[in-house]
Order: C-alpha cells, then sequence, then structure tokens
C-alpha cells in the first residue's frame, strides 16, 4: 500500500485513507479511498500500461461525463493530469466513486435502462474527436476478419501436441461459416463508431431502475455498433450470470428499447445473431498475452468453444426474435 499512498500524494486530498481492496481481476486493481467524507476509487492498470491507451480510455470517459452520461468522474492530480505513473511506469487513475446497486437479471426495469443507456452511449461517443490507441493484443472487431485462417493456424502451432483438435476444428469451421456469409466487405458496410465492446451487468451500477455508473472502457475501440447490441443480448437476455441460454422475451426487450432511440438497419438486425457469439472466438493475439498471464490456455479455449456452441445453437431463434420486432 507505500505505492498506492504515494500516488495518492498527488492529488488534493487532505487525508485520504484506504478502505478496502475491491476484489482483484486481470484488468486493473481497484482500492476504496476516503477523504473528508468523499468516497474515491484508486485504481491501477494492470492490462493496459501503455500511455498513449490509457489516456485515450480516461479522455474517452471525460467526455461522456462531461456530456452527461452516468460515468464516474476522472479525478485529476495537482498538475491537472488524469492520471500518474508508479516508480515502475504503471499507470494509476483516481475516480469519484458512485454509490449504487448491482444488475439484477429479473428486473425488467434494468434491462430497458441498459438498452437505453447503450443507445446514448452509442450517439453521444460520436461527438468524440479522439483518435483510436490499438493495443497490439486486442485488436478492434474489423481486425478479426483480415485473416482468421492464419490466426486459427497460428492458436494450432500454440496447442501443439494439445488434445484440443475437436476444438480448433470448430473455430475453423465457425471462421468459414462467417467468411462466406459475412465476409469483410459485408462487414465494412455496417454503422461503424465507438464499441464499448464489454457491455454488461457487471461493469454498471444502478439505484432502482436507473444506471448511476457505467465502467471499464478496457475493450473501448472503432468497429461495427451492433457488436455492443449483440453483447446486451447475451449478457442481459441470459438468465442469470455465467447462463448461456437465452431468455427470447428479455433479449426482444433489450432490442425494443435500444432501437427507440437508434434505428437498426435491416443488415444491422441481420448480423446481430451471428455477433451475438462473435465476442468469443479465441484471437492468438489476445492468447499469446495470457499466456504471459500464466492463464491454462487449454481451459480458457475449451470454455470459450463450449460457449460459442451454445449461443450458436441459438441463433435461428435469435434471428426469428429480431423478425418480429
Amino acid at each position: 500500500m507505500n505505492e498506492a499512498n504515494r500516488v495518492l500524494g498527488a492529488y488534493l486530498l487532505s487525508q485520504p485513507t484506504v478502505v478496502e481492496r475491491f476484489e482483484a481481476n486481470y484488468r486493473n486493481d481497484n482500492w476504496l479511498i476516503e477523504d473528508e467524507g468523499q468516497r474515491f476509487v484508486l485504481r491501477r492498470h494492470r492490462q493496459h500500461t501503455g500511455v498513449g491507451r490509457v489516456a485515450f480510455q480516461l479522455s474517452f470517459q471525460q467526455h461522456l461525463h462531461r456530456h452527461g452520461f452516468p460515468t464516474p468522474q476522472v479525478v485529476e492530480t495537482r498538475e491537472g493530469r488524469a492520471f500518474i505513473l508508479s516508480d515502475d511506469g504503471v499507470p494509476w487513475a483516481l475516480f469519484a466513486y458512485v454509490d449504487g446497486g448491482s444488475y439484477e437479471f429479473g428486473r425488467m426495469g434494468h434491462v430497458v435502462e441498459a438498452a437505453r443507456r447503450l443507445t446514448q452511449f452509442h450517439i453521444l461517443s460520436e461527438t468524440f474527436e479522439g483518435e483510436d490507441v490499438i493495443v497490439e493484443y486486442a485488436p478492434p472487431i474489423r481486425h478479426w476478419w483480415v485473416n482468421p485462417e492464419e490466426d486459427v493456424e497460428v492458436l494450432k502451432g500454440m496447442f501443439d501436441g494439445v488434445a484440443v483438435d475437436e476444438e480448433l476444428a470448430y473455430v475453423r469451421h465457425w471462421w468459414q461459416w462467417v467468411l462466406e456469409e459475412w465476409p469483410l466487405p459485408r462487414i465494412d458496410e455496417l454503422p461503424m463508431g465507438w464499441v464499448h465492446g464489454d457491455y454488461h451487468g457487471r461493469n454498471m451500477v444502478f439505484v432502482d431502475d436507473d444506471m448511476r455508473a457505467l465502467f471499464d472502457f478496457d475493450d473501448l475501440n472503432r468497429g461495427p455498433t451492433v457488436f455492443d447490441v449483440a453483447r446486451g443480448v447475451h449478457m442481459f437476455g441470459r438468465e442469470s450470470r455465467g447462463s448461456l441460454r437465452i431468455r427470447l422475451e428479455v433479449a426482444r426487450l433489450f432490442v425494443e428499447e435500444y432501437a427507440r432511440g437508434r434505428v437498426l438497419t435491416s443488415e444491422e438486425r441481420s448480423a446481430l445473431p451471428m455477433m451475438v457469439a462473435m465476442y468469443y472466438p479465441p484471437n492468438a493475439r489476445y492468447y499469446r498475452y495470457c499466456q504471459q498471464l500464466g492463464e491454462d490456455l487449454e481451459a480458457r479455449l475449451r470454455r470459450e468453444v463450449s460457449m460459442m456452441r451454445a449461443l450458436q445453437a441459438q441463433m435461428p431463434q435469435i434471428a426469428s426474435m429480431i423478425g418480429t420486432i
């Protein structure tokens, strides 16, 4: 905690106290801070540590906050900076704490609010004039289409001697189908914009049926905005955390509410069922990054292919649901 205390000295705080550390994850370390009745969240960036990338994410978040979107305020340092570097060159940032409760799967008011706020996010983010800062291990969505066959071959080499031939064959067949039905030129015709990339209930807090804050812009990139809608169909349409069964009536509600504020084109509606599963195809660049973290890649591959299978099996029902809206 000595490093955290040193970092806090860069801010206009009186006597900041570290109250607790939140549940750790591979993206960031977070601590709850109190200072004269005010609460803050101190974050040590773990996934994206490049100065340019962190500056981009915080600038985007500041843009949303200035324009009234519910996201925590980025607290600037005494020198007016959005973040500070620790002695080992890792970026730290301080945010205003936003109180609230978790997303509730059985609460339809939360589904409606999440959809409505996603519409607002996409419309408001169009006014952000910053440049996308891309990291090598997390390429934008469009890049996934550039050469997936080669990517699968790289994955095959990474798993040489591991009994995952069936899983890799499935990934190869998935991309063969996608490239046939949704080649890159067709993807490029979809409406593009800023994509949150990981829009789900654990990245937001609610008070009653009002979203009070959206967090986590680590996956933010340019791409087809329907990707976020499809992610929402899964994340908010599922029965519970960890579930892969989508409640079609809830998914329909999410799409209907999103479309009230931003019209979904016919091509976006056609792409949506495919995009529901598109969050999970393994990417060789990201797998190398996970390997450096010491993650069990075999377990990750089996888990992601299992998710893809379950979601792909529901694509006909999702497509039928979209066609009724």
